[in-house]
């Protein structure tokens, strides 16, 4: 097979490594694959392929070394990618390494903390060698007027003033159309164009990390928001500066600046701070505005659903149907499916909710949206494993997946003994037995860590939430449990939680079976409905099975046992009262 891979034709090989994400694993099949996935030629061609023209310089420059070499940089000058002149003043800036000594020297006078930012906060192009910076520099200086290039300039700045970048959008375009000439000289004649926008990461998980989000290019290059903003509100004004950066080979324009775009002209529309003449737009002039985006090529797609509604969450009330109409009308979908759309992507699991709004708004407005709720969880994984072995044990199983928000949201809208509750509880269990075992297992990682450590608080939080709503558990959550050290957790079961109450050990006023709705302001969809004697009986039955037999199982924890014998103790009594 290895043998007949490698007699495959160079151009049929070269084609192969263009479409994969990651070539190195490829690398590994042989000798020939590791020479040609390494050459020069080749990893030039897979830049350009991956990223475009535009933005295949920058990304070798991220990827650093090995990657980068003077020749990799000769090839894609051969192939014609970009290099702007903005490209190399942000390079320069981003060139060279701090003073270790000097660094040392602050860290014996002050606190530290300014080291400690200083490290982590390393140029993006610092660990570029010195013949890679100096080809790049070269060519820059012989493209754009030699010794004279204002190399310590910046371009972007440049743009915002030429394209009235602080004038009101009503004057802005009046002062651009001035300014034209100069604005094609600086795309053409110096191949202007943002760098790349920053992957997102909003996961409420990254949102502890102490640099997760930098205000400028210095970390990692990727262009900010500030400046991507500049870029897209001047096509707002003047649509033309699409066709003059696609002449100009930047096909990728539409694409960086899609969601500022759609979420800008949303804005506009309904502003923050509306003025007295502000009237409300009404469907048609949403879909017009919509529509005139996608001739420009802008894309409404799902993503983007789920971030308009967070980012007009607090006027769903006002403008929601109309929204969800529009969004309807120009994406050929029914209402309902757009609903559906929106509702899977707020609970996407990398998006981190802060209020409770847009997901009232959706699921009043859904059908069936526990089914829809409930068909999310399952598409996003959401509920934890239950066997996994202690060296198995990574931090991703001991976290929550979503905000705290959203978990006491789910418990105050549907109740503790809905499915969605139930669910849920499955999985902040299960994440929050691994934690009290992983800590166990290595007791410093959480002073090692201030992210891991804010988030098991978080996981603390909820977990007590839920508990203290009295969510029922899941037998299948034994045999995880049985191995949990923490007693505090296990006394959540047996002592003073769910399953005394079940069984009747105490009465039920004394632990409400739901959180008060005095924090969010919602109608429960639904109120608490006792269960049937059936329902508690066939529990019942089905929590002893599964006790009696994790209690015939000698792999369990003294703490566990502990409670399950004071458990089982205190039913035997209550079982000879009655």
């Amino acid at each position: 097979m290895a043998a007949s891979f490698d007699n495959l034709a160079l151009e049929i090989k070269i084609c192969i490594i263009l479409y994969l994400p990651n070539p190195l694993p490829l690398a590994k099949c042989s000798r020939a694959w590791h020479t040609l996935v390494n050459s020069p030629t080749t990893k030039s061609k897979w830049l350009i392929s991956m990223h475009g023209k535009v933005h295949a310089l920058f990304h070798a420059v991220r990827i650093g070394e090995p990657f980068i070499s003077a020749d990799v940089v000769e090839c894609l000058l051969a192939q014609n990618a970009h290099l702007s002149r903005y490209f190399t003043q942000k390079l320069v800036l981003g060139f060279g390494k701090y003073d270790s000594k000097l660094a040392n020297a602050k860290k014996e006078l002050d606190s530290g903390e300014e080291l400690i930012q200083i490290k982590n906060r390393c140029p993006w192009a610092s660990n570029l060698f010195l013949d890679v910076f100096t080809r790049i520099l070269e060519e820059a200086h012989r493209r754009y007027d030699g010794n004279d290039i204002p190399i310590r300039g910046n371009d972007m700045e440049s743009f915002y003033y030429l394209s009235a970048g602080s004038f009101k959008m009503s004057q802005a375009q009046k002062v651009l159309e001035t300014n034209m000439d100069e604005i094609k000289t600086l795309i053409k004649r110096y191949k202007f164009a943002p760098l790349p926008p920053r992957p997102k990461v909003r996961s409420h998980i990254s949102k502890n990390l102490v640099f997760e989000s930098c205000e400028d290019s210095f970390t990692d290059g990727y262009e900010n928001l500030r400046n991507l903003t500049v870029i897209t509100r001047a096509i707002l004004v003047c649509p033309e500066l699409l066709n003059i950066w696609k002449e100009n080979g930047y096909y990728e324009i539409v694409e960086d600046t899609n969601d500022i775009a759609i979420r800008g002209s949303l804005l506009a529309l309904y502003p923050s701070t509306p003025s007295d003449d502000w009237v409300k737009p009404d469907l048609d002039q949403v879909v017009t505005k919509l529509s005139d985006l996608q001739s420009c090529g802008y894309k409404v797609t799902d993503d983007l659903l789920g971030d308009v509604m967070i980012l007009l969450e607090q006027k769903l009330d006002d403008i929601g149907d109309v929204l969800v109409n529009a969004f309807a009308v120009v994406c050929h979908r029914t209402k309902q499916d757009t609903l559906s759309i929106c509702l899977r992507e707020l609970l996407n699991p990398a998006r981190d909710i802060k209020l409770y709004h847009s997901l009232e708004f959706v699921i009043n407005a859904i059908d069936d949206p526990e089914e829809e709720i409930l068909a999310a969880f399952e598409e996003y994984g959401i509920e934890n494993p239950i066997e996994v072995d202690l060296d198995s044990i990574s931090e991703v199983y001991t976290i929550h997946k979503y905000s705290p928000i959203v978990y006491e949201y789910m418990l105050a809208k549907f109740g503790a003994d809905s499915r969605v509750s139930r669910y849920l509880m499955n999985e902040i269990t299960a994440a929050r037995i691994r934690k009290a075992k992983l800590c166990a297992f290595n007791s410093s990682l959480a002073l090692s860590s201030v992210r891991i450590d804010c988030l098991w608080a978080e996981l603390d939080y909820i977990f007590n939430v839920y508990c203290k709503g009295n969510v029922p558990w899941k037998p299948q959550l034994l045999p995880l449990l049985r191995t949990c050290p923490s007693e505090r957790v296990i006394e959540c079961l047996f002592s003073e939680g769910y399953l005394p109450e079940l069984f009747g050990f105490q009465a039920n006023d004394q632990l409400p079976r739901s959180v008060s709705n005095q924090k969010f302001h919602i109608t429960p969809f639904t109120q608490t409905i006792p269960r049937k004697c059936g329902e508690v009986h066939n529990e019942k039955t089905e929590w002893m099975n599964a006790i009696l037999h994790c209690n015939q199982n000698n792999n369990i924890t003294i703490v566990f046992r502990n409670q399950l014998d004071n458990f089982l103790q205190r039913l035997h009594t209550f079982t000879e009262e009655i």
